[in-house]
């Protein structure tokens, strides 16, 4: 799905464009000329609700980042079952990895809300990082905290309960999108990885204690210090 018919809003000229990279994740360290080399190389493409950005069995032909909106990237195994790797908003990248190689890999980008997404040609892009060696060293840098989250997500799976594992998901919505969370549980059990019938459950029992308030596709945090005196520290998501 593309840009007909989505708001005024989901436009970007060259200068906004510029701005975004200046600002992004990845591209820290780089040069007013460098910034506007990958701006001028970069194109936009709008995105409703749903839409989907890229999927598990596509090729990476493009170097994929937010500019508006809020994108999931999920991981997808072979049954179906899927693992929300990264919420990404304004300034954050969707795929560093996928353009060193151009093979599909077990990830799908979802829109979560209308999004604005920058795209630049894989060739263009990888063409530029090894041109750039900060790009390749925010790159690694970024990839290493990703390896460390999920090696941690996987010990959360080995050794918490399902609650301790959903206070975890909560804090860390807390802290990058604040009290209100437009997050079902579906959503809520795919970043915590267990079944939406648990989450459902161990809502039931924050609302019973009025740590959250619930209503269709959304949460009210009612009680920040209970989620931090859980566990302080949030994924990166």
């Amino acid at each position: 799905m593309g840009a007909a018919g989505l708001p005024q809003w989901l436009t970007m000229d060259f200068k906004s464009r510029i701005d975004l990279f200046r600002d992004a994740i990845g591209f820290e360290g780089l040069g007013d000329a460098q910034i506007q080399q990958i701006g001028g190389l970069s194109f936009t493409k709008g995105f409703s609700k749903g839409a989907i950005v890229f999927s598990e069995s596509d090729a990476c032909n493009y170097f994929h980042l937010v500019a508006k909106g809020l994108v999931k990237v999920s991981l997808v195994s072979y049954g179906g079952n899927r693992i929300t790797y990264l919420l990404a908003g304004s300034g954050e990248p969707l795929n560093l990895v996928g353009p060193f190689s151009g093979a599909p890999r077990p990830l799908c980008a979802e829109v979560l809300e209308d999004a604005l997404v920058v795209h630049v040609k894989r060739e263009d892009f990888t063409t530029f990082c090894y041109e750039n060696p900060a790009v390749m060293h925010n790159i690694i840098i970024i990839l290493g905290r990703a390896v460390d989250s999920a090696n941690s997500r996987i010990l959360d799976m080995m050794e918490m309960r399902v609650e301790q594992r959903l206070l975890r998901v909560l804090l860390t919505l807390y802290r990058k999108f604040g009290k209100t969370l437009d997050f079902t549980s579906i959503e809520l059990a795919e970043m915590a990885g267990t079944t939406t019938e648990s989450t459902l459950r161990v809502m039931a029992r924050l609302r019973q204690s009025e740590i959250v308030q619930t209503r269709r596709g959304q949460i009210q945090i009612l009680q920040v210090e209970h989620l931090e005196r859980a566990g302080s520290e949030s994924m990166w998501i």
